[in-house]
């Protein structure tokens, strides 16, 4: 089993209000998981944002060493999602998670604007979940990352949320600000991601809760990913991207 791993798809559970991190720990410890890149669960990402956004800075301040938290902020909420941004930034929070079917918004919609602003002037990358037909689809996010070519884009779950992504691959191919979660795909769309756009693009991710690192590893093993190429995929390129020191 390979260590040091970084996993850049992790959704926290809640239970009374609180952010659950404990038994993720366990499995991530028991996988060699050393550092998690995680969002708030979804009342937090939909509606509760300030909520959501302090409960996980007080987290990554209490796990700095193990844990780096995704802020989240409805864009309908207008310039308090943007004041939110910032405050959670300023907190320390590595980038932005954007999910549209929980908040209610299309990829490419210019509502979006103002938050991947706020990324750029803080110099933080974006995640966003795709593969939710309609509104969350691989496409729409490449036109996004082209209206915002300086900003950092990780298309999460490459499309396979919801739908088979079979798309995914040509959307990043149109915007090289784009890199591809691999959490929830195939072993042969990794393979394909990394021989298409190369492995500086490509991210490790289990996508917990929804998927668990057991899957997420067993299907790397058929690729036999020589050391240098597993360390850029499952470690150097989320270093870079979220901007992880420890």
């Amino acid at each position: 089993m390979r260590t040091n791993v970084i996993d850049s798809a992790v959704r926290l559970p809640a239970k009374d209000g609180r952010i659950e991190v404990d038994d993720w720990f366990a499995l991530a410890e028991r996988w060699g998981i050393s550092h998690t890149v995680a969002s708030p669960p979804d009342e937090f990402v939909a509606v509760y944002n300030d909520e959501g956004n302090a409960l996980m800075a007080d987290l990554v301040e209490q796990y700095p060493n193990r844990l780096s938290g995704l802020a989240v902020a409805n864009p309908w909420y207008g310039k308090k999602a943007v004041d939110s941004l910032k405050k959670a930034f300023e907190r320390g929070l590595c980038g932005l998670y954007l999910h549209p079917p929980r908040q209610g918004f299309q990829l490419a919609e210019s509502v979006l604007d103002p938050l991947i602003e706020v990324c750029m002037e803080y110099d933080k990358a974006i995640y966003a979940h795709t593969g939710t037909p309609i509104c969350a689809m691989p496409f729409q996010l490449a036109e996004l990352a082209r209206r915002f070519g300086e900003a950092t884009f990780v298309m999460g779950h490459m499309g396979w949320s919801d739908f088979a992504g079979y798309d995914a691959i040509p959307a990043a191919q149109q915007s090289p600000n784009i890199l591809l979660d691999t959490s929830y795909t195939t072993t042969g769309l990794v393979k394909g991601a990394i021989d298409a756009i190369g492995v500086d693009r490509v991210l490790f991710g289990t996508g917990y809760p929804q998927s668990r690192p057991g899957p997420e590893f067993e299907k790397l093993k058929p690729l036999n990913l020589p050391d240098d190429i597993f360390n850029k995929y499952a470690n150097e390129n989320a270093r870079r991207v979220w901007r992880i020191k420890t």
